[in-house]
């Protein structure tokens, strides 16, 4: 009975605390279906607002998920609108799509299109990654993050990057894509443009989307669009800064050898040869048998065992006679190089309504080098407004004004290839050093920074445009557009006088120049948009173009200088030589084009295009060229209408464009003055019989005339998809190109045999290129209040030339049984010797009937098998085309903060190692420079299994030739940038009348990841460059602020 009763009670509790439990949460069963078809939302996202509880709808858009009493809770899927809805027992939530994101336009050239109504290849870039660049350049920032767009920089202070679209474009012409900003043309540097101003930037890759620019697209085309006023209530003010730490790591540097290393090298080059090793060293002022110093080990070959010596300089210590340089250890790299700052500053206001539209900014940008006294600075100011005179007529202007100032140097082979024992200054403490006895004439490369630091290259540019649309009529629009790019820069370079030992300079100088480049392009253009029957939507473009380009540029040499100061050295003050010179350049392009987009019912999409392009640069005969092109659309998604198909569209396009990017003089014959001492060195002419002295005339031909020179031209072909599955979560393009160039313009090298003036613009060469572009993407919201979005990209591209004149296949590399065409290698492959290994004793030198071949040398192949190496036995060996790029982008965001990370990278890219010749060899280059610390596990014959050649004081076996032995793999992955930010939340935000804010930190070219293979410390720098810097912003916030709010508080 007792049990019966115990059991009772605590049946009654358990239900009393389910009661109370049900009391405080709420069971919610809910449908999530599309406004716009009814059809239920997979997937969708259900959160409890505030917490990390959430569940996602089933196949059949149905969910069910326990909340507090009173919770809200929100429903989001990509490309819909998110929806906050109070909890209650069943809902049923309709979601309205995202009409933004779904009629996104973008800008094609002269118009505007539906993004998902494109039919040519066009890459609509994001600008996220550009807000938080450090880079000067905006371009920089894209790196690996549009497939088959290959960009390239340096470590330099103004930042400048190399862009390529789709392989090589041609042999001497430009190969730079043209850059329209806001309608207006532009072929200069875009570090002068305020990255934060952009809005929008479409990268036209085929020449269906680009030949609407006809002569300058064949390259492809880059459309910037920069940021105009919203509509909105208040003023709204916006505020970022930025700065950014930048340095060199390890993993970026040439790792050169320590004095005592520098002393071993050298003795074990002499003892290889049988020199005295002391007698040698004491040409570079070195005592190896010092009393004091530095003690090195070295093998002795002639006696197979180690020697040892004691290092410091020649003369007490010191390495010059006048005893004013000590023997030292200098890391030279690092006394020409800091920790450089960068400071970014940003400030807009902008307002709209229906009746203007206006946006001001200002930006400043600062960039002390980590090379030391380099330095880039830029201040931007912009204007942007619109106003509707009546419905009918618009006007509006975009103007930016830009000043830069930059420092640039170039010490970066000096401070490598400077021996360490010389010391940065002389015992003075002030006067710098330099070269001593038998060393190069090498400058002291912290000097040649410090008197470069007052040569600042200064320059103003303007840019923009102001234009006129009238509107007659529904659909109608008349614009007429004057574009502006107005470039003045100046600059008084100052050569000082110095003595450094053996290399001095004694006489003050100065170049003054000056260049003044105006560019201006007047566009008038008619878009007509109608529709027929419901279903056919058509829009016709009608417009012709003037451009003109003017260049004066002037030079002013002066030497001879009483004082030198940066105020005292001009051209008025100098004492000895003055030489002038001066030229002006242009060229003028007439242009009529039109362009007609036809839409079906969102199903046939098509597009015809046709340009005429007239230009001065060519003969009369041949000044005009005709661009046509023509795309082909379906979206077959209208077709299937499956429920996890949002988009699908596949695409044909073709259509040629043109590049006519040659000097504006190339169609003329050219002729110097060239005064002369006596008929032998000049083409002057003796007409008054003097016998000798500088006789008064003669003239030399430079450039032979070519009358008949015509448009290059350039035919693509592009097959290629577009595809949003699973509610746009799951997206990607596929595309497929083949692009022919034709009548190439060339400018070849030629024989000494043609005779004077032998150079020569000509059309030539045909070249190939082929490739395919992958892009995926994937984008999700989790239930537990994670999202994430994954992107990458993959492109491969292939050339080959497919033509070469027979006059010009000389001038480009060769075997002496094939050419280019013949090889079906690519353009820019080069031809050397094979390396089979290296020699390891006397009788593999004699039985290999290659000259001046030495014990521990490189062994070339013989691969004609007639027991002599000639070059005969030259082959390809190294294909600049890697095997793919790739790129991959992580962006996950939690709450209020967010975390992404971009990798990119090559595959199978060969690299000439330039730096071998450095640190592989001691007497290539120059022998008693500095050299790479690889040399000291160089062949001898206590290391006969080293692949380093022995080292030697001479380099009579010419193994500085081109061989295989300087072609490596030059594969790599990179992190490009890591960045952590917070966004702080609206409701702090709130109380301050601001509307948003981010803080960030962020990191860029954080790691690499190379091939074991490589030896040089940086694929994408083997040669003598800036190193590619490693950067981390410590800080950048933006914030937006309701301005007249703020004013009535």
């Amino acid at each position: 009975m007792k049990s019966d009763k115990r059991a009772l009670f605590f049946t009654l509790l358990f239900t009393m605390v389910c009661m109370v439990l049900q009391a405080q949460s709420l069971q919610v069963e809910g449908t999530v279906i599309s406004k716009s078809d009814g059809e239920p939302i997979i997937g969708a996202t259900v959160l409890e607002k505030g917490t990390t509880n959430g569940t996602i709808t089933d196949f059949d858009g149905k969910f069910s998920l326990s909340v507090k009493q009173g919770a809200e809770i929100t429903i989001s899927y990509v490309g819909f609108k998110s929806q906050t809805l109070k909890a209650k027992g069943v809902l049923k939530v309709i979601l309205e799509e995202d009409s933004e994101m779904l009629q996104e336009v973008v800008v094609t050239g002269y118009t505007t299109q539906r993004k998902a109504d494109l039919t040519g290849s066009v890459a609509v870039v994001s600008t996220e990654s550009l807000k938080t660049t450090s880079d000067t350049d905006p371009m920089r920032a894209l790196q690996g993050k549009v497939a088959g767009m290959t960009i390239t920089g340096n470590g330099s202070p103004s930042g400048t990057a190399t862009v390529r679209i789709r392989g090589i474009g041609s042999f001497n012409s430009s190969q730079d894509p043209l850059y329209v900003i806001d309608g207006v043309p532009t072929n200069m540097s875009l570090n002068s443009l305020n990255t934060n101003d952009i809005e929008s930037m479409q990268v036209l890759k085929d020449a269906a989307s680009a030949s609407i620019y006809g002569s300058r697209a064949s390259n492809g085309v880059i459309i910037i669009t920069t940021k105009k006023g919203k509509k909105a209530d208040k003023v709204k003010v916006d505020f970022s800064a930025n700065l950014t730490a930048q340095f060199y790591t390890s993993q970026s540097l040439m790792d050169v050898c320590n004095s005592s290393e520098y002393a071993t090298a050298m003795a074990q080059a002499a003892l290889n040869d049988g020199l005295d090793p002391v007698s040698y060293a004491s040409n570079y002022g070195l005592n190896l048998n010092a009393a004091s110093g530095t003690p090195i080990t070295v093998w002795n070959p002639s006696t197979s065992q180690y020697v040892n010596y004691t290092v410091n300089g020649l003369y007490d210590g010191y390495i010059n006679s006048k005893k004013t340089m000590r023997y030292s250890d200098t890391d030279w790299l690092d006394e020409i190089s800091r920790v450089g700052f960068s400071q970014n500053y940003d400030f807009s206001l902008s307002h709209a309504n229906d009746k203007h539209s206006t946006m001001f900014s200002l930006g400043y940008k600062k960039n002390n080098g980590i090379l030391k006294y380099t330095d880039f600075e830029n201040i931007s100011a912009r204007m942007n407004s619109s106003y509707n005179v009546n419905k009918y007529i618009t006007v509006g202007e975009n103007f930016t004004v830009t000043y830069t100032s930059q420092v640039d140097c170039a010490p970066m082979e000096n401070a490598l290839k400077m021996a360490p024992i010389v010391p940065v200054y002389e015992e003075d403490g002030t006067t710098f050093s330099g070269p001593v006895g038998g060393m190069s004439d090498r400058q002291n490369p912290l000097r040649e920074q410090y008197q470069n630091k007052d040569n600042a290259l200064n320059y103003w540019r303007l840019f923009g445009n102001g234009y006129v649309d009238i509107k007659p009529f529904k659909g109608f629009v008349f614009r007429s557009n004057f574009g502006l790019d107005f470039y003045n820069s100046f600059i008084n370079a100052m050569t000082h006088t110095y003595h450094s030992d053996i290399v001095n300079n004694d006489i003050a100088k100065t170049t003054l120049s000056n260049k003044n480049e105006v560019n201006w392009t007047w566009s008038n253009t008619i878009n007509y948009n109608f529709n027929v029957a419901s279903k056919h939507d058509i829009n016709v473009l009608l417009g012709a173009e003037l451009s003109k380009q003017s260049s004066i540029d002037f030079s002013a040499y002066s030497e001879g200088y009483a004082l030198e100061d940066v105020d005292y050295m001009w051209p008025n003050a100098a004492t000895g030589v003055m030489k002038n010179t001066g030229a002006k350049v242009g060229y003028r392009l007439a242009s009529f084009f039109g362009k007609v987009d036809y839409n079906y019912d969102d199903f046939i999409l098509a597009s015809f295009t046709i340009r005429r392009d007239g230009s001065s640069r060519f003969g009369k005969g041949n000044r005009w060229g005709t661009f046509p092109a023509a795309t082909l659309g379906l979206r077959l998604s209208k077709l299937l209408k499956a429920n996890w198909m949002d988009d699908w569209k596949v695409r044909l396009s073709w259509g040629q464009t043109g590049n006519q990017a040659i000097d504006n003089n190339a169609q003329f014959g050219l002729y110097v003055v060239d005064y002369g001492l006596d008929r032998v060195t000049s083409t002057a002419y003796d007409l008054y019989l003097q016998g000798s002295g500088t006789f008064p005339s003669g003239y030399r031909a430079t450039q032979l005339a070519n009358p008949d020179l015509k448009w290059e031209s350039a035919t693509q072909y592009n097959i290629g998809t577009d595809f949003a599955f699973l509610n746009n979560s799951l997206y990607g393009t596929i595309d497929g190109y083949i692009k022919d160039v034709d009548d190439m313009l060339i400018n070849p090298a030629y024989l000494g045999a043609i005779g004077e003036g032998g150079a020569s613009w000509l059309n030539g060469p045909s070249l190939r290129n082929w490739g395919m572009e992958f892009s995926l993407g994937y984008r999700k919201s989790l239930a537990c209040g994670l999202g994430l979005d994954i992107n990458a990209n993959v492109d491969f591209f292939r050339n080959k030339v497919t033509y070469l004149p027979a006059t010009t296949t000389g001038s480009y590399a060769h075997t002496s049984k094939e050419n280019l065409v013949e090889s079906g290698m690519p353009y820019g492959s080069s031809v050397g010797y094979v390396v089979e290994g290296i020699f390891q004793n006397q009788a593999e030198v004699d039985a290999s009937g290659q000259a001046n071949a030495r014990v521990g040398g490189l062994k070339y192949a013989d691969l004609d098998g007639n027991g002599i190496i000639t070059s005969d036995d030259q082959d390809w060996i190294y294909n600049p085309v890697p095997a793919f790029s790739y790129g991959l982008n992580i962006a996950l965001n939690y709450k209020n903060f967010d975390l992404s990370m971009f990798w990119q990278g090559v595959y199978d890219q060969d690299v000439y190692n330039n730096q071998k010749a450095q640190t592989d060899f001691w007497s290539i280059t120059d022998a008693g420079s500095n050299k790479g610390s690889r040399l000291l596990g160089a062949w001898n014959t206590n290391n006969t299994g080293s692949t380093i050649p022995a080292l030697t004081t001479n380099n009579t076996a010419d193994e500085g030739r081109a061989s295989s032995y300087y072609v490596e793999n030059g594969s790599y992955l990179k992190l490009r940038n890591l960045q952590v930010g917070y966004t702080v939340p609206a409701s702090f935000l709130s109380k301050f009348k601001m509307t948003s804010a981010r803080i960030y930190l962020s990191g860029q070219n954080l790691l690499t990841i190379k091939s074991k293979s490589l030896t040089c410390p940086d694929p994408e720098n083997p040669n003598w460059n800036y190193p590619l810097a490693t950067s981390v912003s410590f800080v950048s916030v933006l914030s937006s602020i309701s301005f007249l709010t703020l004013m009535k508080s």
